[in-house]
């Protein structure tokens, strides 16, 4: 069941939405993989929607909602969540909650999934709804996929020179991002539709590659960003894969100063990076960890995420990090990662409050040892 939930102070506004939505959820039934979508007004005021909300979420396990308001951007700046939402992320995060901010300008906003102005049509709005309800889908913990052969999927490291593999990973991280709403309305937008930045140029670059008869096709990513000087091949593969697309080529130039991604974000770590720069350490950020939907639930995610600690340390890598929503924290529990206490914030690029993890020295222990055995 998913409810869309409507906090709308305009009585114009509020009306628009009520119609847009009448027409557009019924249709929207029919095609998505809910059993109901009701539509509910949660009045004018902001007193009762938090409480109504946990209500909702407690009768019944797995459901979703949307919240569509106008009150959930800073009155003095429509570029920035307000308590209302920060309140919403915290008390809904294990939950499948979406948010969509009615503003004046239409852009990306930390922490809210999509925005859209008041006057909108029928088709924006349900083409927003869609890639929220699609984001909520996608977060959701997966049923094990039997349908898909297992045996079919490898996973291994992406060759530095081949263009049409890059693309195709690029490109998978470009979809799912979009799903995600991490991605700057520019970038979403782009001609050649890939998530690539500088941070690729130093990367360890995994994929999981499903055959089927003579096809093969990217259905999962993995990257290990080192501090280390940018890969001279990779940067030339990468030139060649974003020429003619202006976006993607800007991105690709604009470097990470501090390193790894992770130390852009989190102010609090400064400590952490002191010691790395006096003990000249070689470390690493796993990010991009994505797996395509039809494919998950199949363990691909755990391959790749194995195999990528596993090649960066092999590469010299002595403490690795990463950035993660909470909800996920749990999972990457289990391959030797532990969270960094009092480091959360926004991630730079996308836009999303994320706690930052540390793994275990005992772990990569653990792996280099394993490493060394094979040898």
């Amino acid at each position: 069941m998913i409810r869309l939930a409507l906090g709308i102070r305009n009585p114009k506004t509020r009306t628009h939405f009520h119609e847009l939505l009448a027409r557009t959820a019924p249709r929207m039934q029919s095609q998505l993989s809910v059993n109901m979508c009701e539509i509910v007004d949660l009045g004018d005021e902001q007193g009762n929607l938090v409480d109504s909300l946990k209500s909702y979420f407690k009768e019944e396990r797995g459901r979703m909602a949307v919240l569509i308001s106008d009150w959930l951007v800073r009155a003095d700046s429509d570029r920035e969540a307000n308590m209302l939402a920060r309140i919403c992320q915290a008390e809904f995060e294990k939950d499948a909650f979406g948010t969509i901010a009615i503003i004046a300008l239409p852009r990306r906003v930390e922490d809210i999934d999509r925005t859209i102005d008041s006057n909108c049509t029928e088709s924006a709005l349900e083409g927003v709804l869609r890639l929220v309800i699609s984001r909520l889908n996608y977060l959701a913990a997966p049923a094990n996929l039997s349908q898909v052969d297992q045996s079919l999927v490898t996973v291994r490291a992406l060759r530095n020179t081949n263009e049409t593999e890059f693309r195709d990973y690029f490109r998978l991280r470009h979809h799912v991002y979009t799903i995600m709403g991490y991605l700057e309305r520019e970038v979403e937008d782009s001609r050649s539709k890939l998530e690539v930045n500088e941070a690729d140029v130093h990367a360890v670059h995994m994929a999981a590659f499903y055959r089927n008869g003579a096809q093969e096709r990217i259905v999962g990513t993995a990257r290990v960003v080192m501090n280390s000087e940018a890969d001279k091949t990779l940067q030339k593969t990468f030139e060649a894969i974003v020429c003619g697309d202006s976006v993607a080529q800007q991105r690709l130039d604009t470097p990470y100063w501090l390193g790894l991604p992770i130390f852009q974000t989190h102010r609090p770590m400064n400590s952490i990076m002191s010691e790395i720069f006096m003990q000249n350490q070689m470390c690493g950020e796993l990010s991009r960890v994505i797996v395509a939907e039809e494919f998950r639930g199949g363990g691909i995610s755990r391959r790749l995420v194995a195999d990528a600690l596993r090649r960066s340390i092999s590469r010299g890598a002595q403490r690795l990090f990463l950035e993660c929503l909470q909800v996920h924290e749990r999972l990457y529990e289990k391959h030797g990662f532990e969270r960094i206490p009092g480091v959360v914030g926004p991630v730079v690029d996308v836009g999303r409050t994320m706690i930052a993890m540390e793994m275990r020295a005992e772990s990569i222990t653990k792996i280099r040892a394993s490493l060394s055995h094979v040898a």
